[in-house]
């Protein structure tokens, strides 16, 4: 398996090999390859990445594409974080990077960062029932998670990190001491929220992973003979760096070339998280991200998928009726069978979308019957929900929003027909259920193709549920006034 981390720093996969024992399955790693890619360098005043940090990414996922030629698409997950969480232009240069790579990019949020961050430190740490700080300092920001053994009670995810905060305040990599004070300043007010959090919380000990963790840690140990990162040993490096005026002119035992120009940044946001956190120490755990994306990626393949726990809790929280949700989802996923034509893997990756959907079509209903649909696409767009990708958080919402009411809504939302072919599917469920009964409902047999669909049923039926056929006859001309299709029919035969 492998899983590639597409950072604000660096760019790394990880391919590992899963072996099982008694206890459970353990993923071994098969070998590592890591490119300085430093992309959070290239974001632009005005939010845009800049073509050199392109062409750096590019170069850097070609390489990548070689290694993961022989895998599957079902063997990687590749995840992005915070700077193409942020930059305007990132829909652009994704379409060039999966090109490149050769598999899907998933921009994930930053909570859903910091679980995964968990996931992976978890398996790594020691299961001994204490609960533990974990702070993974990124290049554009910085994750914070409460938790004990391998479940995470607390996520954060704060904007702020090494890359961001040495651009910000030494962009010619100048330090002096006035400069250091403010961004320990900046980065304290981007985390002073969740330190107070936390603090009321409580944890046994500190955890740090990731670059600038391994990089202080290590310093630590060379230069001033420390197990772990402590506060005496950060507080000398800061003043050594300052008293040097610029990293290349630092005389430390272990500082690596590619870890010098973000040096000052990430001194700076590990001393605002020992002040706001007031931490003495902090130990190291080599595994992270790419870890727990492993580990997640594992837990799908064996059908512990993190995502179907989501909705499971979403069920529960907003009240759904599970069983009725149930007999939509199978109904909207059969219609959908029968139109499924292209890559398998990605009609299974659509067909489970829409499922969820489906079971989460009525969230809204919490707020108010008029106008469910609205809100249940709104919390689903905003709602914290792990396992799940942006992008698959918006399809969710905009399947949920476009269950019922106009097809307007939804024009400037979806372009794909599949994407409006999953709409129709829910659509004609939610129709055939309306009763909300326990009954078996017939199943319409659907036909699409060359943007052209037709909608047959028994005669005798359509009759029999009056109700039903006005429904359909009504659905059906909501999509030829949207002009989604070249042409749409209902058939009784």
């Amino acid at each position: 398996m492998a899983a590639v981390d597409l950072g604000s720093n660096s760019f790394r996969l990880l391919i590992g090999r899963v072996r099982q024992s008694s206890l459970g399955a353990q993923i071994l790693p098969l070998d590592i390859l890591k490119e300085t890619v430093r992309l959070a360098a290239g974001l632009q005043a005005d939010g845009h990445l800049d073509a050199a940090s392109q062409q750096r990414a590019l170069l850097a996922l070609h390489r990548f594409a070689e290694r993961l030629r022989s895998f599957g698409p079902n063997r990687v997950r590749v995840v992005a974080t915070n700077t193409l969480r942020v930059a305007a232009n990132a829909k652009h240069f994704l379409n060039g990077a999966e090109a490149a790579l050769g598999f899907p990019i998933e921009v994930i949020s930053g909570v859903e960062e910091a679980r995964l961050i968990y996931e992976g430190a978890a398996h790594d740490l020691p299961r001994d029932g204490q609960q533990r700080l974990v702070v993974d300092i990124g290049g554009g920001s910085t994750e914070c998670i409460l938790g004990t053994d391998y479940k995470p009670e607390a996520l954060e995810s704060c904007y702020v990190g090494c890359v961001s905060l040495s651009r910000r305040f030494f962009p010619d990599g100048m330090v002096g001491k006035h400069a250091m004070d403010e961004a320990i300043a900046y980065a304290r007010t981007r985390l002073g929220a969740v330190g107070t959090q936390y603090r009321l919380k409580g944890w046994r000990y500190a955890v740090g992973t990731s670059g600038t963790a391994k990089a202080l840690t290590q310093l630590a140990q060379l230069n001033y003979q420390r197990d772990m990162l402590d506060r005496d040993s950060l507080t000398d490096l800061q003043r050594r760096l300052i008293k040097a005026g610029h990293p290349d002119r630092l005389d430390l035992k272990g500082i690596r070339a590619d870890r010098r120009p973000v040096l000052a940044g990430g001194i700076a946001v590990m001393r605002a998280v020992f002040d706001e956190f007031d931490l003495d120490s902090m130990r190291y755990c080599p595994a992270a991200l790419r870890e727990g994306v492993l580990y997640d990626l594992l837990g799908r393949s064996s059908g512990q998928d993190m995502r179907a726990v989501t909705v499971d809790a979403l069920q529960l929280r907003y009240g759904v009726d599970r069983e009725h949700a149930e007999r939509v989802a199978e109904t909207a996923m059969a219609l959908f069978d029968q139109t499924a034509r292209g890559v398998q893997e990605e009609l299974q990756a659509q067909r489970m979308l829409l499922g969820w959907a489906a079971r989460l079509a009525e969230v809204g209903f919490s707020i108010a019957q008029a106008d469910y649909h609205k809100h249940s696409g709104y919390i689903l767009l905003h709602a914290e929900m792990p396992g799940f990708s942006l992008s698959e958080k918006n399809r969710l919402a905009n399947l949920a929003l476009g269950q019922s009411g106009s097809l307007r809504k939804l024009q400037g939302l979806l372009s794909q027909e599949r994407e409006w072919l999953m709409v129709l599917c829910l659509r004609l469920s939610v129709i055939l259920h309306r009763r909300r009964d326990r009954k078996e409902v017939l199943l319409p047999a659907l036909f699409a193709r060359k943007r052209q669909v037709r909608i047959e049923l028994s005669r005798q039926w359509l009759e029999q549920h009056p109700l039903s056929h006005a429904s359909l006859r009504n659905e059906v001309e909501t999509w030829r006034s949207a002009q989604i299709f070249e042409s749409i029919e209902l058939s009784p035969i």
